[in-house]
């Protein structure tokens, strides 16, 4: 093929490259299925872990700003992997990115039925919880040697869940018309503002959520149900459109994330080489995106075909994205402390580098021993996709 004409065309500014990292985070998921899904098994220390998956979150966000000169194009951060560690680790990064936007795709797909929201409905909602007693934390949470400490490990996935697709950024570099300035700017701002209200709102709707019985606390569509007991009848329809909206949205910034992904690994020959080709119009890899969505789309509905709940869908491959997302987020970390960088003092470089490398090391290991206990074949599995990526990896020439 002509590399020339498979080139990605620059065309986004800095609004579009921030747009496209908020709205893969996805703020209001992590209000209507996140933080109930975490309250469930954290409890009230649902915000410490949300506390550690910000602090870890922002550290990894500093250390990709490290390789602001050099853009990872298509790549997405698996090419500051590959800057640092070279090729064979960067493609298996690549292919590691791969799974986790496809899993994140997919439990997105799976819910998208199910939960319509707003943002503006969940912070009036923080509003009417603390009117109606406030948000007192569970500080004796934080004591590691309790029992807390096995419900924050629990919650660690969702939480860390809650930020993934703030990278998809860098997957844009080759598109953006000022990769240096607005890739740094939209990893920085998906983190702050996405992290920020997600503390805020780790705290607050998981004490409204304790005043729902049981059966309603643990159901489908908790937030709804906290609405009507707080006096606003019919709250949950609005919730439910805005939640859809979300969804969508999210599910787009992750398949345009999953294409870049798809696009490089052809272009380096991992995957079939047709799957490079452009949309002779638009210049965007149109192959790749028809090639990555169909399969995903059609898995989902078999899944629920098969009775599988949304619920049971989101829990298993959410967690099996997070599993991806660590993997790589730890891999740039050292890149990045393995080679010097443009622009980049040695300490600085060694101090964020070393700090998120340590964060997400921390947290991966406290979500992979609350894994040993009841979903080791989540950890099984991307073990055995990730060594297919490694094959592959190792077949190119």
């Amino acid at each position: 093929m002509d590399g020339e004409a498979n080139q990605l065309r620059r065309s986004l500014g800095p609004a579009a490259i921030g747009a496209q990292a908020v709205s893969t985070v996805g703020l209001t998921l992590t209000a209507v299925i996140n933080i109930p899904a975490a309250a469930a098994v954290a409890g009230r220390a649902t915000w410490i872990a949300y506390a550690i998956a910000l602090v870890a979150i922002a550290l990894v966000s500093e250390t990709l700003v490290l390789f602001r000169h050099q853009p990872a194009g298509a790549a997405g951060i698996a090419g500051y992997v590959e800057q640092g560690l070279g090729q064979p680790i960067g493609r298996l990064a690549c292919w590691a990115l791969l799974l986790g936007y496809g899993a994140t795709l997919l439990a997105c797909l799976a819910f998208l039925g199910f939960y319509l929201e707003a943002l503006l409905s969940r912070l009036g909602l923080c509003v009417l919880v603390f009117r109606h007693g406030g948000a007192a934390a569970d500080l004796s949470a934080i004591n590691p040697l309790g029992d807390s400490s096995t419900q924050v490990r629990a919650g660690l996935m969702i939480a860390v869940l809650s930020s993934i697709g703030f990278e998809s950024a860098a997957n844009l570099g080759d598109e953006a018309l000022d990769p240096e300035r607005s890739v740094p700017q939209a990893l920085r701002t998906a983190v702050l503002v996405a992290g920020g209200l997600f503390l805020v709102w780790s705290v607050v709707l998981t004490e409204g959520l304790n005043w729902l019985p049981a059966a309603s606390r643990f159901g489908l569509d908790p937030i709804s149900s906290l609405a009507e007991q707080l006096g606003r009848p019919g709250a949950g329809a609005w919730i439910r459109i805005g939640a859809f909206l979300c969804l969508f949205g999210t599910s787009l910034g992750c398949l345009t994330a999953l294409t870049r992904v798809t696009y490089q690994l052809a272009q380096e020959r991992v995957l079939p080489a047709n799957l490079q080709a452009l949309h002779p119009r638009w210049g965007t890899p149109a192959t790749a995106l028809n090639a990555s969505c169909w399969p995903l789309v059609v898995l989902g509905m078999a899944l629920l075909h098969h009775r599988f709940s949304a619920n049971r869908i989101y829990d298993l491959l959410g967690g099996f994205g997070v599993l991806a997302f660590l993997l790589v987020y730890g891999l740039v970390a050292v890149a990045a402390l393995w080679r010097p960088l443009q622009g980049v003092g040695c300490q600085r470089r060694r101090g964020v580098a070393g700090a998120a490398l340590v964060a997400v090391a921390a947290v991966g290991v406290g979500y992979g021993s609350s894994l040993c206990n009841g979903q080791a074949g989540v950890l099984l599995d991307f073990t055995a996709l990730l060594a297919l990526g490694a094959l592959l990896v190792l077949r190119r020439p």
